[in-house]
């Protein structure tokens, strides 16, 4: 039989970061901690998770843990489910709607994010990477290492959320032409923010470098393909700090290898760990980083200290500041809200 105290499961914490739960330890809870989240072969089966979190009271995790509809059903003592960081979409928010358990996510890294989609442009524009490979290998300044300015380049952001709209305030006083899509803001929302709000089509054509900033949700998966790819501009650069299948692979390949635009920065792919032979790996239009837009140290513990207090606010009544499945916080109250 469970005890009153709550279990909290933290299945890979930040390295170094402990502190930011010692504070679940300080009241009591019963608090079991995974190996840190640079153990590159963590990662934890369907079965595994349920063994760790069959009597749990709140789980926390990242993008590695799949919190399928299963292990959300078989944990139900289960009343939040902690993303260290924004994106949702290896956890079944359905089934948690569907169960009373709120999911929790930390969107507080947004600038961090951010600054790396800008310093990802300047890299491919300046062609940094390259011009220091060209260095250790003998080389000096040549035609090859002609570069680019960023000044009086359009940008387009795609996808005006939280993070769209701080590289868009980031890029203020840059003198580069700002343009957005996104189908849930309005032309004064961009306005606010320097930018001009355009159709998909547009914002593809017109741009010299697409950064993209969209959720991955089912409507989203490979939403960037050919016909964006040959709407572009064949000098365009884009970059991906969002998720690796909103963009068909194949496809991003194809135009990189032919031509089709001038070169990519990508941070996120739709398997993590890449392969030797992986294409891209080998284009020096291309810079590749594992996963890191968001790994900020400043960033990182805010994403860590925000997912306490979720954490904390479910465990005594509260809804947390930041709930992904919204439509559960009726169902959520009715069993766990304070009366």
């Amino acid at each position: 039989m469970k005890d009153n105290r709550f279990k909290v499961v933290i299945a890979e914490p930040n390295d170094g970061m402990d502190d930011t739960f010692q504070v679940l330890i300080d009241r009591g809870y019963e608090v079991v901690v995974g190996p840190p989240v640079s153990c590159a072969d963590q990662g934890y089966s369907e079965e595994e998770l349920i063994e760790l979190c069959k009597d749990a009271d709140a789980f926390f995790g990242m993008s590695r843990e799949t919190i399928t509809s299963r292990v959300i059903e078989n944990c139900p003592d289960l009343r939040v489910i902690c993303k260290y960081g924004t994106g949702v979409n290896n956890i079944d928010l359905a089934a948690a709607s569907r169960q009373g358990v709120i999911v929790a996510n930390a969107p507080v890294h947004n600038l961090t994010v951010a600054e790396y989609a800008i310093a990802s442009m300047l890299a491919l524009l300046k062609k940094i990477p390259y011009n220091m490979a060209h260095l250790r290998n003998g080389g000096w300044r040549d035609p090859s290492t002609t570069n680019h300015e960023i000044y009086g380049k359009t940008v387009g952001i795609l996808g005006f959320g939280r993070i769209g709209k701080q590289v868009a305030r980031r890029l203020a006083g840059w003198d580069v032409h700002l343009v957005t899509y996104d189908p849930i803001i309005t032309r004064e929302d961009a306005a606010l923010f320097g930018a001009e709000l355009v159709s998909w089509e547009e914002l593809f054509s017109r741009s010299d470098i697409v950064t993209v900033h969209l959720p991955l949700m089912e409507s989203t998966m490979g939403i960037i393909g050919k016909k964006e790819f040959e709407m572009m501009k064949e000098t365009a650069l884009l970059v991906n700090d969002a998720r690796g299948a909103l963009i068909n692979q194949e496809d991003l390949i194809d135009a990189l290898t032919n031509k089709k635009i001038a070169g990519a920065a990508i941070d996120v792919f739709v398997t993590e760990g890449l392969a030797p032979d992986y294409p891209l790996l080998h284009m020096d239009n291309v810079i590749l980083t594992p996963h890191t837009a968001g790994y900020a140290e400043e960033g990182l513990r805010r994403i860590a200290v925000q997912a306490t207090a979720n954490c904390l606010a479910a465990l005594e009544g509260e809804v947390p500041e930041f709930v992904a499945n919204r439509d559960v916080i009726p169902k959520w109250k009715e069993r766990f809200a304070k009366k």
